[in-house]
């Protein structure tokens, strides 16, 4: 079983079932993290590779430096490019506590699409995915809550996670809004760790004796808005007289054949298929 096979299976069946949507979780040294990308991947990506801004970013604190003082302009068979890591600047920003993010990674990381296609196999969600490279006494963002559910592995070092659970805290959107003089849980977390947190915890963690390494996957379901969408998709697919002819009828009498039409689609549109098309549509904007 690959790596990526595995610890799909792990989440699959110790972790999200039972937990889903309702506490977060902890499972120690739950998968095997030596298969799994690491610090002296990055260092070859920095060092010489295709990566690109907006696929990396650093942070600090919530702050993100100018694009500018940690990229680089290439000559592309005779035409500048920029937005290449400059890796000197990137490790200076390092050394000074900004956290190296690393952005969509399942669009060009192969094993980390794995995983992120193997979760959404199991889970009516859109997967997107995330490393955070952190050095020591650091963190990249400030307490915070993802709009979205969140899956952590930790690969490398420690970090000690701070959630604010309270039910006043917890939210469907993101934001920053957050009391963070009361974390509710605090822990830390050591490679091969996984952590899962539902849809809306704050949450923000730093790194502690020495750098830290993590993957996370954030898994969104559909708000009531992409429910929405996903049926206004379904109605124009399904009503194409009313579609592409409705030019041909006075305007009130087009209103009333719109009424009448998404009356009879909200009654007989089948859930599993209006949630399979909001779904489906999540998954290819993130592609």
């Amino acid at each position: 079983m690959t790596a990526a096979a595995s610890l799909t299976a792990t989440l699959r069946d110790r972790l999200l079932e039972d937990a889903w949507g309702v506490s977060h979780r902890i499972l120690k040294n739950a998968v095997d993290v030596s298969d799994l990308l690491g610090s002296a991947d990055i260092e070859r990506w920095l060092d010489a590779s295709l990566l690109k801004w907006p696929y990396f970013t650093l942070l600090k604190h919530g702050e993100v430096p100018p694009v500018t003082s940690y990229t680089s302009v290439r000559d592309v068979i005779g035409q500048k490019r920029d937005g290449f890591p400059d890796p000197v600047a990137v490790r200076r920003h390092m050394e000074r506590g900004a956290t190296l993010k690393l952005n969509q990674l399942q669009d060009w990381h192969r094993q980390t699409r794995d995983i992120a296609r193997g979760l959404e196999e199991f889970l009516p969600v859109a997967a997107n995915s995330y490393v955070f490279w952190t050095p020591d006494e650091s963190r990249g963002m400030l307490p915070h809550r993802d709009a979205a559910h969140v899956v952590a592995i930790q690969l490398e070092g420690r970090k000690e996670w701070h959630l604010y659970a309270e039910p006043d805290q917890v939210g469907a959107g993101a934001g920053l809004d957050v009391d963070a003089s009361r974390p509710t849980h605090v822990f830390t977390m050591e490679p091969g760790d996984v952590l899962y947190l539902p849809h809306g915890w704050p949450h923000d963690a730093v790194a502690v004796d020495g750098p830290s390494l993590h993957l996370t996957f954030t898994l969104t379901d559909p708000t009531p808005e992409n429910l929405v969408e996903a049926f206004l998709q379904r109605f124009l697919e399904d009503e194409p007289e009313l579609v592409h002819h409705f030019h041909q009828r006075p305007l009130d009498e087009r209103t009333s054949a719109v009424r009448t039409a998404l009356y009879e689609q909200a009654k007989t549109l089948d859930g599993a298929r209006w949630s399979r098309t909001a779904v489906d549509t999540m998954r290819g904007a993130i592609g």
